[in-house]
């Protein structure tokens, strides 16, 4: 339909691709009169005509439109409303919105980056070409732009193979060859895994819990289990920890985790051993027989069913393994935080048919609400206090009851402020008479992120050219992610080496992917903390320490705790603000008298603030192992 005198122009959202097919095809279609060129932009510095910000405006799309997706799919299938109510709680259905979360904010992301792109254009005859998913409702999706015409069209990639009708069936064999491999590495390696492994006391119960961080039982470091203490001895429960292959940990002594009743269990010994169990489990039989009949409904169901059959084989999979592992050695409760792992659900699948006790925890300062992947059906959501119950549930998702304990990690205070001090003491023997703490939140480097490495960078730039023109300030910095280290950005390494020859410049950094430095440690390190609205974990935790907390609120983000903001003065738009107005408060400035003081308004977040959190966790645990 187009001409060379009429020709468009074309931008491709996505970085274009420099293969040798492409590279061909944009030469003859630049010949043709086509203009095609990149859009160059990033999604945390576009606005909408309504003044939000892209990248938050695609996340609160997303939460609603995944939801809404899930319930529809759902409600088109016999098979999956059956499972979801054989099964309970809704769990399914759970999952399942976790899983179009992503599909879902993709989406958004790109209608809104299109939308907010075209108004800078004069010609409104704009068109909008993407991929489309076949989970999504395209009634859906098109209600939320109506200043574009958009057009869907199919791509193959993997997730379109998972899609087929044989993805289903495919993945029940290799997961079969899998267990079938392992099997045989086992009997090479001559290894008893019922006795090397499974060390377990039948008079003790059991608790399950996943690898979610570095497993240790240093307490100063945010480790796993944060509840033991090893002053208190010896647990009178077993405890089993399902070992995750695909992040790099620090190294375990397994053999002192044993010692004190603490189990590490690799993947592959998990899997075999729950074989052993599985083939008499009642449980596990129910469980197969709808492995068996989803593949079935992958094959010849229709083409809404087939589309996410994969993802459910997967699930049932994980739950089948799940449950010959846990009848096996007793399970009596499971504890986790991260409620999107897939063998998350699983367990929250399974556990009321196994008598199990499923707990769930907050380990973050939440400020979104509802987000499907965030949401748990377990038995009990142990949370910092009434603030967040709201934010953790839906009309149709939520767990069985809310219990506060206060912030979780606060029993972890005490083991930090040595350290703290040691590193205050010699920040002012550099002649640091005020010391400045500085946290980030996550970076990304694709277009489609919240905080550039250029915001991040101009960031920290900011307070290290303050270190070195004002001899009196001392800065320490503790990034989130070990990969946002200041070291890694050769755009600040000039200043970076410049303040740290003054010895008023720290870098708290320790773990492998995540920095398991506790913000707690930097804030006892400095008079003043200065983190950001979006996120907000490690300023509250400043804050719990009694150190004054600034956020950064440079997007406009807008959440629940606004209203206690407003009662303080911690809120301010840029890092150069947020300098300027510690500036005053040194000077003894009465406006800024109450800058960073969080006193107003900390009991909304934490009533508790008695350092026991974690003995009040123990409390639960112990309680539950009971029944």
């Amino acid at each position: 339909m187009f001409y060379r005198h009429n020709a468009c122009k074309i931008w491709v959202l996505d970085p274009l691709p420099q293969r040798a097919f492409s590279i061909i095809l944009r030469t003859i279609m630049r010949y043709l009169g086509f203009g095609i060129k990149e859009a160059d932009f990033f999604a945390g510095h576009l606005r909408l005509s309504n003044g939000q910000l892209v990248y938050l405006e695609a996340r609160e799309m997303s939460n609603k439109l995944s939801l809404k997706a899930a319930e529809g799919i759902l409600a088109n299938s016999k098979h999956l409303t059956n499972l979801n109510y054989k099964w309970g709680r809704n769990t399914l259905l759970k999952h399942v919105a976790g899983l179009l979360e992503g599909t879902a904010r993709q989406t958004a992301m790109l209608l809104l980056t299109a939308e907010a792109l075209s108004q800078k254009i004069l010609d409104h005859n704009i068109h909008l070409v993407i991929s489309k998913r076949n989970v999504l409702n395209l009634d859906m999706l098109n209600s939320f732009t109506t200043k574009l015409k958009v057009y869907y069209h199919r791509k193959w990639s993997f997730d379109v193979i998972k899609q087929n009708r044989l993805s289903s069936l495919l993945l029940f064999f290799y997961l079969f060859l899998k267990e079938l491999r392992w099997l045989f590495l086992s009997l090479i390696d001559n290894k008893s895994i019922s006795l090397e492994y499974i060390k377990n006391d039948t008079q003790k119960p059991s608790l399950l819990l996943f690898q979610e961080d570095d497993i240790s039982f240093d307490r100063s470091y945010r480790t796993q289990p944060h509840w033991f203490f090893q002053e208190y001895g010896k647990l009178p429960f077993q405890t089993f920890i399902l070992e995750a292959n695909f992040i790099k940990r620090l190294p375990v002594d397994k053999e002192l985790l044993r010692e004190q009743g603490i189990s590490l269990i690799p993947q592959r010994e998990r899997h075999l051993y729950s074989r052993r169990i599985a083939v008499s489990s009642p449980v596990c039989q129910r469980i197969r027989k709808d492995i068996l009949n989803s593949t079935l409904i992958g094959l010849f169901g229709s083409s809404s069913e087939a589309s996410i059959m994969f993802r459910i084989v997967m699930l049932l999979n994980a739950a089948k393994v799940l449950c010959g592992f846990c009848e096996g050695v007793k399970i009596k409760a499971f504890l986790i935080c991260e409620n999107y792992f897939l063998d998350s659900d699983a367990m929250l699948l399974i556990a009321p048919f196994l008598n199990i006790k499923t707990i769930s925890f907050q380990y973050s300062n939440r400020l979104s609400n509802a987000v499907p992947q965030m949401l748990t059906t377990s038995d009990m959501m142990l949370t910092f206090s009434p603030l967040y119950h709201s934010r953790l549930q839906t009309d149709t998702i939520k767990p069985g009851k809310f219990v506060d304990i206060g912030y979780i990690y606060d029993t972890s205070f005490k083991y930090v402020r040595d350290r703290a001090i040691l590193r205050k003491q010699s920040l002012r023997q550099a002649g640091a008479q005020f010391i400045i703490c500085y946290y980030d939140e996550s970076v990304q480097s694709d277009k489609y992120g919240l905080i550039s490495v250029e915001n991040h960078c101009a960031e920290i730039e900011a307070l290290l050219r303050l270190v070195c023109s004002d001899p009196t300030i001392g800065v320490v910095i503790k990034n989130q992610f070990q990969r946002n280290s200041p070291h890694l950005f050769d755009r600040i390494a000039e200043v970076r080496e410049a303040a740290q020859k003054t010895g008023r410049y720290v870098e708290l950094s320790y773990g492998e992917l995540r920095n398991i430095v506790f913000p707690a440690e930097a804030a006892l390190s400095a008079d003043i903390a200065i983190g950001h609205a979006f996120g907000a974990t490690a300023p509250l935790e400043a804050a719990l320490v009694a150190t004054r907390s600034l956020l950064l609120n440079s997007f406009g983000f807008k959440s629940g705790n606004d209203i206690f903001y407003e009662r303080a003065d911690i809120v301010y738009p840029t890092i150069h603000s947020a300098l300027k107005a510690i500036e005053g408060f040194r000077k003894g400035e009465a406006k800024y008298a109450g800058l960073g003081d969080w006193t107003p308004i900390i009991d909304r977040f934490d009533p508790f603030r008695d350092g026991h959190a974690s003995t009040r966790m123990l409390e639960v645990l112990q309680d539950s192992l009971k029944g």
